[in-house]
């Protein structure tokens, strides 16, 4: 079986920068760290999420990463290169956090001029742009002025550039910011599809559940420290609990009412049963735990 390659290979990334309130000045802050020895890769083809408060380095890192940033320290690898040509960038999508566009253009005339950038055929231009516009819900909107686009709207107009030229490495910086539910849907069955061909997606969004539902592997960030990095699927399996509801008190149980709960590890309930079973203690119910991204969040940064 053929190894998965990395993509990106990130190690000790250093970024620092330089503040601007004046106050802290005073007090002789003259830089404040965006993120500090860094280290991960990203396999081809993984949709890999990097996950923080606001402020701890998501950003940062995907702006080293494009090449968008200068570095104090550490050295990045995109397609097993340092330095990407403009052939390169060609296969390389991006969603800023914060897009602007010309309020007086219109949609097509936008699409058409990142179409040039991404230097993509004339005969093979037209009908992506369709698709495309089939895609994130924009046909009919052709010749409207961006002026005229709701903030959702924009945000769609946003990750059609992004996916234009059919990417094999995409950067998507909160891609739900603005949408309703049913465009985040949309959102999400439009990454799905993407990774299915074979695109690499970096993701950060703070919508917790998304992550969850999409992700391959899952970065920890926190104050621009790398916490710990997960395949949230298999941590789920490892620490699979089990709750049992009792009729009296054991060892650590918890009293609801009447009740009693005791939290079981996978690799313990049945030994655990056939002790309650020896002990002639009731069972009420057996209940799997759900594990949540957020509850991990939570335990792992704040």
């Amino acid at each position: 079986m053929a190894q998965i390659r990395n993509i990106i290979e990130v190690r000790n990334l250093k970024k620092e920068y330089k503040i601007t309130d004046i106050f802290k000045r005073l007090k002789g802050d003259k830089k404040k760290v965006g993120v500090s020895d860094v280290s991960f890769d990203v396999k081809e083809g993984e949709i890999f999420s990097i996950i923080g408060l606001n402020g701890a380095g998501k950003t940062t890192i995907m702006k080293s990463i494009l090449g968008l940033l200068k570095l104090e320290s550490g050295t990045i690898r995109v397609f097993s290169k340092k330095k990407l040509s403009r052939k390169d960038y060609y296969k390389i999508g991006y969603l800023p956090e914060i897009s602007y566009y010309p309020k007086e253009v219109k949609l097509m005339d936008l699409m058409q001029y990142y179409a040039e950038l991404y230097n993509i055929d004339k005969v093979y231009r037209k009908k992506i742009i369709e698709e495309i516009f089939e895609i994130m819900d924009l046909k009919g909107r052709e010749n409207d002025r961006l002026e005229n686009f709701s903030k959702g709207m924009l945000q769609k107009v946003g990750l059609a550039q992004a996916v234009l030229n059919e990417p094999k490495l995409l950067f998507l910086d909160e891609p739900m910011s603005g949408l309703d539910p049913l465009a985040r849907r949309m959102v999400m069955d439009l990454i799905l599809r993407l990774k299915k061909k074979g695109t690499t997606i970096i993701l950060n969004t703070h919508i917790l559940s998304d992550v969850e539902k999409l992700s391959d592997r899952i970065a920890f960030l926190d104050k621009g420290e790398m916490k710990t990095i997960i395949d949230f699927n298999s941590y789920q399996k490892k620490n699979e609990n089990y709750v049992v509801e009792i009729d009296r008190y054991l060892d650590k149980s918890i009293k609801l009412q009447d009740r009693y709960f005791k939290k079981v590890s996978k690799d313990d309930l049945n030994d655990f049963l056939n002790d309650l079973n020896d002990k002639n203690i009731k069972i009420y119910s057996i209940e799997k735990e759900n594990i949540t991204l957020e509850q991990l969040f939570l335990e792992k940064i704040i």
